[in-house]
Parts: structure tokens; sequence; C-alpha cells
């Protein structure tokens, strides 16, 4: 023992080598064996030096203990045998280790070793792979036969360092430097073998859900669904998009696809979810693999836009194929939101899917048309543009290229054919204008999915409105007919669809007159120079002579129908202009060329009383007031300059405005684009977020279903509550605690999900009333303070009407209800055992449930390792003597949960004041000599008395914490100049949450 404590005194002891960034190895090597690392090619011969004499010396030690010659006795012996291995685990096996294998440093053990001496990474240049297995299996040779005796040093090796031990073995036995190539081929190609996606699938969900009896059957049945986490899904899609190394890319893949497709054509909801996040995110998510031309787009997107518009060579597509095509199309777009690849896979294909839409709709295909129309709105919402509303409106009656069309399947469905001339007739007019009416209705339904903005809309309808006052010969989508049908046909879809546009979104286009100024100027313009060509013509044929009489037998009869139609547009016109300067807040420019000649027009027309319907010259005329009015408002404007002040956050609004819309969508994808736009803005600071309403509306889709929802809105509730904690940490925290027993179980659990990262987010913010707040209703809550009598109540009508329920089946069957399949004894019991367990937690009479409880601890915790001396002292004391006092009361089964969380809140402890002494942080508070160890009685007693297994492994692991905490505080008080041996031990009251004192109570002590 004294061979060992001289060897590590430097590292030990307050030595004047002992400065803040020199490595353990440095000075040790340095001390004993005379190398430095300046050297070259000196870190390897340093590190396999130092480690084999500090195995030399655990050997040593071990032997000693078992001949009885030596022996553990005073806590300066612990710290040294600590130290040793501490040495062995920290310099020779984490610096050999594959990246990701062992225990996390942070969730490791406190080290023994002084702090703010440093490891170093064995540099893989200098010593090679080979050098890292050698000196794992020299670590492994030494400490694994004394952990097989059970004697010696084996009780200290298997609390401190028998995982560490299990990661070098794992290193060992299947890294890269031991396993075969033939291994890791046979390993990598397991998604390959029948069923072996489906399999792996199984394995990850099961090991994330945990490894019950009944989750494994779950799993194992084909009829039902695979149930993952985002996490699980993510790992998943990892794992199966990897390429093997023996294979390449397009070897891999065309071998994956038709499990992936099987998997994506399966009959459950979840399995489709599954494969869709898998084909969308981890292969044509990725450029490499999944961008156009790719093996992963060849194979899973090509076949489906083939299918949807198919060359003259593939047709015809029966109605099987092209039902298939539309299933995977669907759950590609709608069950992963992906809006990159929700935009690759339909705009090559929108006019098909609009065709096929609308086809399906006209012929009562109600299933195909949902379909269909459903995937079209999902890619409006996200990620619609101008260009694709205007090519859908000028091709409104598309219903195939001429080489196919779409006709009724075998199976009554829909198929793709080649065109027949004989069978492709348009039918009387009244079936044209019904199918006109649908597709106009399909359109609109389609805008209102795009959200699109106001200048939007209004540039959308000057398009439709420009096409129909001024004709089109390509509007009516029907490459079958002649130039003159096309155009007849073109301007009565013109003008539908451009009226029905007006009605349907007429506040929104009013909102930019100079898109309406720029429509209505030609349409006035042409009717004052028709109507000036026609009084012309009048005044001609009044003439005596042969030119008179020639226009009277040329052109006598005037067509009613054509100036009918004049004036209507002309009087359409005047009531949106009218409509526009009445409700719009823009400015006028009086001297404006447009406006200019629109008063020109609006003068004669007005003028033009005898030959011009009274009511068109009646419009004109106030038209003509109302202009001059707003003309002398934007003058006064213009000269107090306030029509200058612009307002420079209207962008966000708008943005803010569709994410509103969006979050409130019933499609998930929808959702997630509004929720991650509103994050945006919150990250940036917008001052045009309410944050009180913000903040209400994050908390209500806490309550979604899916889960990548509500864990976005925790995350944007971060964000939120670094800007503004106060106004956030309140709400989350009055939701939390549910006065009004409003709230389930589920949610309370969410928003304390939330509430705990939003704490940690905040980090040193989270000091002062918050602090106190936080603290106080979690001591609260996680004590028996709870009074929810109508929870109670609630809890006894579901009971009653179970009990109600069971006694019908029971006296339906004549006596006891069969169960499904043949469960054994030892199944039944152990799912009694769960039953029972999971029912205590809620039957609690008018006291809290217990996941509330224990929530409430796991909050407490977190905060007390965020900030400690934001909390202060009379809180922390608070929470200790709680959590030490359910250890000691509450010993049901059902109550594991809860004694786990308060075992984990002296854990979170015991970090922050090593943490804060560490920093160099001043608390002003700290366990007192007597407290700390009535604190280890407690927790000593509860390892050897608790029957929940992991309730003695978080004790074995505080205690050790607490230990190591012990140990550094003491040789930290003795290096320190000047300290103070007073210490002032705070006031405790009596724990109100418990009905009685303990009579061994922990004690938070003042220290200068």
């Amino acid at each position: 023992m004294s061979e060992a404590e001289r060897f590590l005194g430097p590292i030990l002891n307050n030595s004047s080598r002992s400065v803040r960034g020199e490595s353990i190895i440095d000075i040790l090597a340095n001390e004993y064996f005379g190398l430095s690392s300046d050297e070259q090619g000196q870190d390897a011969e340093q590190r396999q030096k130092v480690i084999n004499q500090a195995l030399t010396l655990i050997g040593n030690l071990h032997d000693e203990l078992c001949l009885g010659k030596n022996s553990v006795t005073y806590q300066r012996d612990q710290r040294v045998t600590d130290a040793l291995l501490d040495l062995v685990v920290l310099e020779g096996i984490y610096p050999s280790l594959s990246p990701g294998v062992g225990v996390p440093m942070e969730r490791r053990v406190k080290s023994a070793l002084k702090g703010g001496l440093i490891t170093r990474k064995l540099d893989q240049t200098q010593s090679g792979q080979a050098q890292d297995q050698a000196l794992l299996a020299a670590i492994i040779d030494t400490l694994n036969p004394i952990f097989v005796s059970r004697k010696g040093l084996a009780s200290n090796i298997e609390a401190r360092s028998l995982v560490d031990m299990i990661g070098a073995m794992g290193e060992l036995a299947f890294s890269p430097a031991f396993a075969t190539e033939s291994r890791r081929s046979q390993l990598s190609l397991l998604p390959l073998r029948p069923d072996g996606v489906k399999q792996i699938i199984n394995f990850i969900a099961g090991a994330a859900a945990g490894n019950t009896q009944q989750q494994a059957d779950r799993l194992s049945s084909r009829s039902l669904g695979l149930e993952m986490s985002l996490d699980a899904l993510a790992k998943t899609s990892k794992l199966l998009t990897s390429v093997p190394s023996t294979m390449t890319a397009d070897q891999y893949f065309s071998a994956l696809a038709p499990q992936l497709l099987d998997l994506l054509d399966d009959q459950n909801i979840d399995n489709r979810r599954i494969a869709s996040y898998i084909i969308g995110n981890g292969i044509l998510g990725k450029r490499k693999i999944g961008s156009p031309g790719t093996i992963g787009w060849r194979l899973f997107a090509e076949p489906l836009l083939e299918t949807l518009q198919p060359s003259i060579d593939k047709c015809p597509v029966p109605e099987k194929a092209l039902k298939l095509a539309i299933d995977r199309l669907t759950s590609l777009v709608n069950y992963h939101p992906n809006l990159g690849l929700t935009k690759r896979l339909v705009v090559p294909i929108l006019l098909p899917l609009w065709g096929l839409t609308c086809y399906a709709l006209h012929h009562l295909r109600r299933s195909w048309a949902d379909q269909v129309h459903t995937t079209l709105s999902t890619y409006m919402k996200l990620s619609a543009s101008e260009a694709q509303l205007l090519l859908l409106s000028d091709s409104l009656l598309w219903d195939g290229p001429p080489t196919w069309t779409f006709r009724p399947g075998d199976s009554g469905g829909v198929e793709i054919r080649q065109r027949d001339t004989a069978m492709d007739q348009l039918g009387d007019m009244s079936t044209l204008v019904e199918t006109i009416d649908e597709r106009i209705e399909q359109y609109l339904s389609l805008v209102r999915a795009a959200v699109m903005t106001d200048e939007q809309l209004s540039r959308v309808f000057t398009h439709l409105s420009k096409r129909w006052l001024h004709g089109s010969k390509s509007s009516s989508g029907h490459e079958r007919l002649d130039s003159d049908s096309s155009d007849l046909l073109g301007s009565l879809v013109s003008a539908k669809l451009a009226q029905r546009f007006l009605e349907e979104f007429k506040d929104q286009i009013s909102s930019s007159l100079e898109g309406i100024f720029q429509l209505v100027e030609p349409i006035m313009s042409t009717f004052v120079l028709e109507h000036q060509n026609m009084t012309g013509q009048e005044t001609e044929a009044s003439t005596p002579g042969l030119r008179g009489l020639a226009s009277i037998v040329g052109d006598d009869i005037r067509d009613d129908d054509q100036e009918d139609e004049s004036t209507g547009t002309v009087s359409t016109a005047l009531n949106l202009l009218s409509s526009v300067l009445a409700s719009s807040d823009d400015i006028i420019t009086s001297n404006d060329p447009v406006l200019l000649k629109i008063e020109r027009a609006l003068k004669y027309i007005a003028q033009a009383s005898p030959l011009v319907d009274s009511s068109i010259t009646a419009s004109a005329s106030n038209i003509l007031i109302l202009l001059q009015l707003r003309s002398d408002i934007s003058e006064h404007y213009q000269t107090t300059k306030t029509a200058q002040i612009t307002d420079i956050h209207a962008d966000d609004r708008k943005k803010h405005c569709t994410a509103l819309v969006h979050v409130s969508d019933e499609l998930a994808p929808v959702r997630a684009q509004g929720l991650s736009a509103l994050t945006n803005l919150i990250s940036k600071r917008s001052p045009v977020l309410n944050i009180q309403s913000t903040s209400i509306l994050l908390i209500s889709l806490l309550q979604d279903e899916d889960e990548y929802i509500y864990l976005s809105a925790i995350k944007a509730l971060g964000f939120l509550a670094s800007n503004h904690p106060k106004t956030v940490v309140q709400s989350l925290l009055d939701r939390y605690s549910d006065p009004s027993e409003e709230s389930a179980l589920d949610v309370r659990i969410r928003l304390g999900e939330a509430l705990n990262k939003t704490i940690r987010h905040l980090g040193q913010l989270f000091v002062g009333e918050i602090a106190s707040i936080v603290g106080e209703q979690m001591i609260v809550i996680a004590s028996r303070r709870g009074d929810r009598r109508e929870t109670l109540r609630r809890r006894e009508r579901a009971k009653q009407k179970l009990d109600k329920a069971r006694k019908d089946a029971e006296e339906a069957w004549d006596g006891e209800i069969p169960t499904e399949g043949d469960d054994d004894d030892r199944e039944k019991k152990l799912n009694a055992h769960i039953a029972k367990v999971v029912e205590g937690w809620a039957d609690t009479g008018r006291e809290e449930d217990i996941r509330i409880r224990t929530s409430a601890l796991s909050i407490l915790g977190t905060a007390i390792e965020t900030n400690i001396a934001g909390l202060g002292a009379n809180i922390t004391s608070s929470a200790v003597d709680c959590v030490i006092a359910i250890l000691k009361l509450e010993k049901n089964i059902q109550s594991a949960i809860l004694r786990r969380s308060a075992v984990l809140v002296i854990m979170s402890l015991s970090k922050a004041l090593d943490s804060a002494e560490e920093c160099g942080l001043q608390l002003g508070f700290g366990f007192a000599g007597e407290s700390l160890a009535e604190v280890i009685t407690v927790l000593r007693y509860v390892e050897l008395t608790d029957k929940d297994e992991i309730v003695v492994g978080h004790v074995k692991t505080v205690i050790e914490n607490l230990n190591v905490w012990q140990q550094k505080s003491i040789l930290g008080a003795a290096g320190r100049q000047g300290s103070q041996d007073s210490k002032y031990v705070l006031d405790q009251t009596r724990n109100a949450g418990l009905a009685t004192r303990p009579m061994v109570r922990p004690r938070i002590a003042e220290i200068d």
C-alpha cells in the first residue's frame, strides 16, 4: 500500500508538478521513468510504462490482501486503491476504445484522481491499433483473474471498474482488429436475408420499448403494426441504409428494395410509416443515393413517375398498378415531413395527379379522388408557388396528353388507356358545364390549401382575368379540340374561373391596388373604344347616301349578346374597383399613368348616359368621387411624410399568419412545417409574436399525438423561455400543477418533460423568483400534499363502469370471460403483477398520482443540477428533507419509481456540489460532516432493505459519488489558505408534506 501511495503521490498530493493542463501520464512518466512527451514517439511508451506499473501495483496489493498481509481499512487506503483503478481505466482502457464503446464519462463514477489533470487520447499515428489491443489485453489479463477470484480487490473492481472491463472485453472481441472479414460481411448482410428488414425493425423496436414478453409477442405478430419512437426510427434508417463494404450501393439497394416496398405496401399504417421514413429520409433524402439518376431514385421514385405519366409504349396501365403507385406516393408524401422530397415527387406529375383526381370525382370514384386530392393538398400546403397554380388554371380541363387518357378500371377504379377518337367526345353542354364547375371547385380548394399571401392571390387573379378578358388560345387544357372550339371553351372556362375566384378571395384581392388598376384599365379603355366606334357607325348610318345605305345593309343588326357581354364585363370591373377603393388602405398617387387613364375612361362613361346603362354611369360617377377623396387623403399623407413609413416587420407577420394556419392543420407534415416556421420566428426574437399567446399555443401542441410534433413543441418552448423565462415557465408550471384538475395524466407528464428541458435550456438564467417558484412547487407536488378530489371521483366513476362492463360480460358468457391465446401461469402472474403496479400508481386516493410525483422529483433534480446557487439553501434543504423522507416511508412496490427518482435527486445534488467546487464557486452552503454521514446511513439502509434492484443500483452509485466528493472536499479544504472551520447549520423546518418527522435528518450547512 505504501508503494502504491508513493507512486500516486504526484497526482494525489498538492505537488508543485501538479499543474493544471499537464497530463497524468506526463507527470508520472517524468517522475519515475524520466520520459518526456516532447521527445518524438515517446507518448505511447509513456502510457505503456505507467499502466504496466499500475497493474503491477494492483497485482501486488491483491496478493497481500489475499494472504492477510494488508487490509484496506482507512479512507486514505480506499482512495489510493480507487485511484489506481481509475488510472488504469481512464488512461489505459478509455483511450483504446472505439468511439461509442464504454460508459460516457459524465455518467461514470467520479474519479478519485485529483481534479485539474487531463487525460490524453492515444495518438493512432504513433502507436497504431495493435498497441491499443495489446494494452487492453494486458489490463484484462490482470484485472479479470482478480475479479474471478472473488477475494482481495475483487469487490473494489466490481463496484468501480466492472462496466469498464466489459467494454474492454467487447472491444477485444468485436473490434475490426480481431474480427474476421467474413464475420463482418455476414453481419452487414443481415438485412438482405428473408424478412431481414422486418427482423431488424422488430429488434430495434423491442430494444427501445423494453424486452417484456408482451412486447415481443406483439412485435412478432404479423397482424399488428410495429410501433417505434422517432429515435428508434432514425437508428433503423441509418442501419438499413448503410452500404456494406463488400457490395456497391447499386447491388445493396437493389437487393434491399423488395423488402422495403413490401413494408410500404403493408395494410397496417404503422408499417407504412416506418417504410416511408426509411425510404424518404434514409434513401431519397440523401444526395448520393436519392437524387435523380441515382440507384435510390431509380428504384423508388422512377416507377411511380413512369406509372402516373407513362410513355406510349407502356400503355395501358392497369387499375392495380395505378392504385399501387398512388398508395406508395401517398405514403411517401403524407407520412414523412420531407419538403424537398414532396416537391421532387409531385412536381413532375402535377398534371396527371390533377387529371386523375378530377376524373375520379366526376365518375364517383370517391376514394381515389380523396386520396389523390390529399396528396395535392399536402404539396400545396408545403411548397406551392404561383407557377403551379397558374399551370393548373391554364390546364383546368386536362385529362391526359394526346396519347392517353383516364378510363374506368376493371374493378371499379381508374386505369390509363390510349385515346380512342370515337369515344373521346365532350358530350352535351350541360355535362360540360357540370365538369367545368366541378374542376373549378377542386382548383379553389387547392388554392385555399396553399395559404397564399394577398399579393400572390392578386397576381393569380390578374392572370386569370387577363386571360378571360383579353382571350387565350390554350386555356381549356383539351388537346383534342380544334382551334375555334378551344378558343370558345377557353373563354368559358376563364370567365367562370375568374368570377368564382373573385367571389372566393375578394378581400385578399382588394388589398393590392396596383394590380387591380392594371387589370381594370384595359377593360375600361376597350369598352370606351368600342362604344366610340359604335357611336361613329350609328352616325355614319344616319347620313343619307350610298355609304349610309351600305352600312344599314351590311351591319344593320347589332350583336345584342356581344353588347351584353361587354356591359357585364365593365360592370364587374367597376364593382371590383369600387370594392378595392373602399376597403384598401394603400396610398394613391395622383400622377400614376394607369390611374389617369382610368379617370379619363370613368369620365367618358359617366357622361355617356343616353347610350350606356344608367347603373354603369352611376357606378362610374361614384368611383370618380371616391378617387378624388382618396387622392386628397393621399396627398395629405405625402405632405406629412407619414406615407413613407413602412412596416419593417411585414414579412414576419406573413410568416406568422402562415405558421398559425399550418399548426392547426390535420396533416402532421403540415403541422411540422408550421411549427418549424414558428420556431424560426422565436429564435430570431421577432417582435410580431405575442409571448403569452405563443406559449399557450406551444403548450397546446404538447397534446399532439404525433411524437415529432410535441417534441418540436418542447424545443420551441426552450427557445421561447430563453428570451422570456418568467412568462413561459409560469405558464408551464400552472398547467403542470393543474389546480383545476382538467388535464389528463399524459398531458401533465409531457408538460413536465417540457418544463425539465426548459430549465436545462435556461442554465444559469434559472435564478431568482423563477427558481424559487419552481423549486417550491415541485416539492409540493412530490410530497403528499396533493388534494385531487375531482380526479378521485373520475377514477371511481371509471372503475364503476369497468366493473359493470366486466359483470355484464361474465353474465353474457355465463361464467369467466375467456382470454385469447394459451398464456401459461408464469405469464399470467407477470401480467397480473404489472397490472397491479400500474393500478397502484393511480390508486392513491386524493393524493397525486405517483407518476406525477416522480416527474416532479425529476424536475427538482434537474433544477438542482442546473443551478443550485439559483435555488438557494432553503429550497435545497427542503428538497433533501423530502427525498430522505420518501426513501424511509414510501416502501411499497408501487412507489419504486418514486424512490428511484428520490435517489437521483441526491445524485444531482452531489454533482452540483462537485461542479461548484471544481469551478471555484462559493455557494455559501453545503453538506455538514454529520449531515453527510446521516444521508449515507439512510442510503445504506435502503441498499440493504429495498427490494427494487434499480433503486439499489442507484443507491450504490450515489454512495460512491458522495464518498468521492467528500474526499475531494477534504483535500480541497486542506489545500486552501485561510480556510475557516466554523460551520453554521441552516434552520431546518418540519416537512409539511409528510405525516412524521424523520428521526435522522440531513443538514445543509453554510460555509464561510
